[in-house]
């Protein structure tokens, strides 16, 4: 336990400054008695001999004392340091997000977002982290995370707080040479007899896979990656055609293969992108500026 309090500290330095104890007294408009108690219980606890007593002469530092001193202010200075940090983070100015993220949605949107909070609230320090789905829910259970952005897919984020950021509808990506290029749109059933470019991502492979076997698709695996531009660069070579929740914004890939995208007629279920916290912690300042800065980001996705 620490001997001392900031206020026998403060005092202390006003002793030490003014070289007695009416005089601190007096300049910092405290009671002599109570200045006097604070730096007999200071001297006390910490075992230092602080002041040489003069009679009629008020006190001079010891050696002791004068070592201590320079403890004393930096340990106050530092001390109202803290009470500013905790008046900025009580008034949302400062402080910090440890963010999650899914990996996928990641490479199109969270340098955006981070960027637009920075720019919204510069006293606020985001601390991303690219994650599957599952890690996403375990950071957040754990208070390793204090906010995710991910799709909400399966049952991971149960008794989870999520806000929906945006409803998307998923796409097919095929080659740009292929006979179906010409379609802007066409029906899963037009892929039966077709090759499938898998993205094996953890979290995003069960969901594709689920929405081929609704519509009555087994296809073959011809390719698959963990690398969302490498099933890009597998469909624009060939391998076959693949689905993409998220639309690139230019139909090139990494190699320079060419690639066309294509919306999908089947009635399917919007695919939300969720803001994810532990329950009632949104409501939390920081949080629910963050949550402010992100529903505008995602605006342009729509809500399907």
């Amino acid at each position: 336990m620490t001997p001392f309090t900031l206020r026998q500290l403060e005092y202390f330095i006003a002793v030490s400054r003014h070289g007695g104890i009416a005089q601190a007294a007096r300049a910092i408009h405290v009671s002599h008695p109570a200045v006097a108690q604070a730096i007999a219980k200071l001297e006390a606890n910490t075992g230092l001999v602080l002041f040489e007593r003069h009679h009629a002469l008020g006190l001079s530092l010891t050696a002791q004392g004068r070592q201590f001193l320079t403890q004393a202010e930096a340990l106050t200075e530092h001390g109202r340091q803290v009470g500013r940090s905790a008046q900025a983070m009580a008034a949302g100015t400062a402080g910090e997000i440890r963010l999650g993220c899914f990996l996928t949605i990641a490479a199109f949107y969270l340098p955006g977002l981070i960027r637009a909070h920075n720019a919204a609230h510069p006293g606020i320090l985001i601390r991303p982290e690219e994650l599957n789905l599952a890690q996403l829910a375990e950071g957040l259970r754990e208070d390793r995370l204090d906010a995710a952005v991910t799709y909400r897919i399966g049952d991971h984020l149960d008794g989870l707080d999520c806000l929906r950021l945006a409803s998307i509808r998923p796409a097919i990506i095929i080659a740009a040479s292929h006979p179906l290029a010409g379609k802007d749109s066409i029906r899963l059933k037009e892929l039966a007899d077709e090759a499938y470019v898998m993205f094996d991502a953890a979290g995003s492979h069960g969901y594709f896979t689920g929405l081929l076997t609704d519509a009555g698709l087994a296809p073959r695996v011809a390719y698959a990656s963990t690398s969302l531009e490498g099933v890009r660069v597998a469909v624009g070579n060939g391998f076959g055609f693949s689905i993409a929740a998220l639309r690139p914004q230019k139909e090139v890939a990494y190699d320079g293969s060419k690639i066309k995208v294509l919306t999908i007629r089947d009635k399917l279920a919007p695919l939300d992108i969720v803001l994810v916290t532990r329950p009632g912690e949104r409501h939390n300042l920081l949080l629910s500026q963050f949550a402010q800065v992100a529903r505008t980001h995602f605006t342009p996705l729509g809500l399907a």
